[in-house]
């Protein structure tokens, strides 16, 4: 299916391997967020987490990568006889179209380039109103910023996607909000290290940027020696760390302690399992 990308080249920003122009504007891996990028796709440090970084890694009728996305085309000379134009918003080919507003172009693209036979969403940037009023020659598509001087000053940096946001790295926030969230790139409370937390939580989970009771059984104390995986200490996880116990073999459901039992059918014919304790 035919995709109009919502990534578009903007003055200023590095693109890299996948093509487009350099510039000024900062980019940082922060974009991909704390983890390493999930689902087979990949870390592009100006873009975030991506399907492709190189046209090595697409393949088939998409075989270029244009800001973190396979493609079909990056100019015309990439198109057949059949669909000579490839149009600057998808980098897909297409039949050209002629005249500054041909019927042709559809309502997403209403704008002829009859130099190229490409639509597009703009030519210029009285063709795009708010929140996108900027035209972006590259990509012919409207958008917020080209800039970072394009941005106000609540979200003063320009991505590559044309968006203004608040922050890439946490390098861009401070004071109480010091962690920048990969996905809504605005600002949010969170910790960077042990320092950042305390009470109950003392331990930063620095993947998430969470204050946690443990990361390893070494963070908790007797009588909750065990780290559990939501990051909480426990007597038990399992039946099995109530061996040593007789009288309480099972590990409680919210994992407090071992006891008795869980349910009626540990216990003894007519009797009822209330509190961890047959009865």
């Amino acid at each position: 299916m035919v995709r109009w990308l919502s990534s578009v080249v903007v003055v200023g920003v590095v693109v890299g391997a996948c093509g487009g122009s350099s510039g000024s504007v900062s980019g940082s891996a922060g974009l991909c967020g704390p983890s390493a990028c999930g689902g087979g796709r990949s870390c592009d440090p100006t873009l975030g987490c991506v399907q492709c970084t190189s046209d090595a890694q697409c393949g088939g009728g998409d075989k270029f990568c244009i800001l973190g996305d396979c493609v079909a085309c990056r100019t015309n000379a990439d198109c057949g006889a059949s669909a000579p134009a490839c149009w600057p918003g998808d980098h897909q080919c297409h039949a050209s179209c002629t005249g500054t507003n041909a019927a042709a172009c559809p309502r997403n693209a209403p704008k002829c380039d009859s130099s190229t036979g490409a639509c597009g969403q703009c030519q210029q940037n009285g063709d795009c109103a708010s929140p996108t009023p900027l035209c972006s020659a590259p990509s012919a598509t409207c958008v917020a910023c080209l800039a970072n001087t394009d941005c106000a000053a609540s979200a003063p940096i320009c991505l590559a996607t044309g968006e203004c946001v608040q922050c890439i790295t946490n390098a861009d926030c401070s004071g109480a909000a010091p962690i920048c969230d990969p996905q809504e790139r605005r600002c949010r409370g969170g910790c960077t290290s042990n320092a950042n937390c305390s009470g109950d939580k003392p331990i930063c989970d620095t993947a998430n940027a969470e204050c946690v009771a443990c990361m390893s059984n070494v963070d908790c104390p007797t009588p909750t020696p065990l780290c559990s995986p939501d990051r909480q200490c426990a007597s038990c996880l399992q039946n099995s760390d109530c061996a040593s116990m007789p009288a309480t073999p099972f590990c409680s459901q919210d994992q407090a302690r071992c006891v008795q039992c869980r349910s009626k059918t540990d216990c003894a014919a007519g009797q009822q399992c209330k509190g961890g304790a047959c009865q």
